[in-house]
């Protein structure tokens, strides 16, 4: 997995992504996103300190994510389109893997249900369905098990008792013959 930023002079993803995972950053790029503006601007319009302005302005510029330059004594900031652009297609690669995979499983599913439906005729189930009714019919089965399982060992005892009641009978109508 690449982990730079393309042509950013050495600036990470992660540092991109810690950049812009802070509140008041996000503020910061959404005010850039009109025009580039000034610190006392940007000061003006947020609600925070001057030193707290300059942490969070230090680390967009430290990722890359805002240019800064000076005119005279003010310093003005704007938004490096080309790192957000390529940090928004690096996290495009995700989501394309995911959505192929996704289609392909569909597909698949979609595949093997009309195969399946060929053999039996009977209607087409969405996965979802086939899985939930598998699930229901397995549990039903298995509550039938038990139950039945349950009732053969009760059965097998009541049949136990009655038999050493049997014994118990005998055994004393031949000890009173022998008296």
């Amino acid at each position: 997995m690449r982990n730079r930023v393309n042509n950013t002079g050495g600036v990470t993803y992660d540092q991109v992504f810690r950049a812009i995972g802070d509140p008041h950053r996000l503020q910061i790029l959404t005010l850039l996103r009109e025009k580039e503006l000034s610190a006392g601007e940007i000061l003006k319009m947020l609600d925070v300190v001057q030193s707290t302005l300059s942490h969070h302005m230090k680390s967009l510029v430290d990722a890359g994510v805002v240019t800064a330059s000076r005119h005279g004594k003010w310093t003005y900031y704007s938004l490096n389109t080309e790192v957000l652009t390529d940090s928004v297609s690096f996290l495009g690669e995700f989501t394309e893997g995911t959505r192929e995979r996704a289609q392909f499983v569909r597909s698949e599913a979609d595949r093997t249900d009309s195969e399946a439906n060929r053999g039996t005729g009977s209607t087409s189930k969405k996965p979802e369905e086939k899985a939930i009714k598998e699930e229901s019919t397995g549990s039903s089965k298995k509550a039938r098990s038990a139950g039945q399982k349950a009732v053969s060992s009760a059965d097998s005892r009541e049949e136990h008792a009655q038999e050493e009641k049997k014994k118990s009978k005998k055994g004393k109508k031949g000890k009173k013959n022998k008296k």
